[in-house]
């Protein structure tokens, strides 16, 4: 069977944000690698979760908000779901593309500088470039930008990482659950910011055009594809985290913006 990567790397790339980066670099930096344990239970529960979306839009060829809301759900159970549904969404993620657009803007301007644009225009070019990009791009093309975005993050801290040399009897003591103190906000936020609900309803819908067969082969693929690409995902989260504790757990150093964020990664590509 040929492996066809495609929408659990989408969804991978639907977590891999500036939130999740900021988390897990927050994580590492302030409580070491004690917090890992969190990163690998959010990891194989998004796997789970979006497996179970990804058999759906397979087997009923309907999004998850198709199957939520059908006619034999009974018209108290619909509606509720219905308004519940929209009134999550609409909240959570707003708020968390919101975070992903404040944190893009921080990047750039960490990168290029702001050339004395206001903060508030730079999020707000993002925001129309990003919108222009999902209405006439197509889906095949966001894919495999998001796939590449995804594997030159893994590159990125696997690099760092390997040449910062993690205390691995540390790393390994990090995957035994404790919430260290003051560390109980951080842990909801590695959980929080992986296993995104929005994705769920992603998964079930682009699922149907990367295998519009219905067919068991079909399941196993998409099976295949979710269980490798959101793996990937939680490795460079993991990543993310095991760098920052290596390079600036106990450093002093306050992370307060992506310039003190990016320092994490200084070993391997400088200033």
């Amino acid at each position: 069977m040929k492996l066809k990567i495609g929408p659990g790397a989408l969804v991978a790339a639907g977590f891999i944000g500036p939130g999740t980066v900021t988390a897990c670099t927050l994580a590492g930096a302030n409580f070491g690698y004690a917090l890992i344990w969190a990163l690998v239970f959010a990891t194989f529960a998004t796997i789970i979760l979006q497996e179970m979306a990804a058999r759906l839009g397979i087997v009923s060829g309907k999004g998850l908000a198709a199957a939520m809301t059908a006619p034999e759900n009974g018209p108290i159970i619909r509606w509720s779901i219905i308004v519940l549904g929209v009134s999550a969404l609409a909240v959570g993620n707003s708020a968390y593309e919101a975070g992903n657009l404040a944190g893009g803007a921080l990047g750039l301007e960490a990168l290029v500088g702001s050339f004395g644009i206001s903060h508030k225009l730079i999020v707000l070019v993002l925001s129309t470039v990003s919108g222009g990009f999902l209405l006439f791009g197509h889906y095949r093309h966001i894919e495999k930008l998001l796939i590449s975005l995804v594997l030159l993050m893994s590159v990125a801290f696997a690099g760092s990482v390997l040449i910062t040399r993690p205390d691995m009897s540390a790393w390994f003591g990090g995957l035994w659950p404790t919430v260290p103190d003051s560390g109980l906000l951080t842990a909801i936020a590695l959980i929080g910011t992986t296993i995104v609900p929005y994705n769920l309803f992603l998964h079930a819908s682009t699922v149907r055009d990367k295998w519009p067969d219905r067919s068991a082969t079909a399941l196993r693929a998409a099976r295949t594809d979710t269980a490798i690409s959101i793996g990937l995902g939680g490795i460079v989260s993991i990543l993310v985290l095991s760098t920052a504790a290596a390079s600036l757990f106990g450093s002093g150093i306050a992370v307060s913006s992506a310039a003190d964020m990016a320092s994490s990664i200084e070993p391997a590509y400088g200033p």
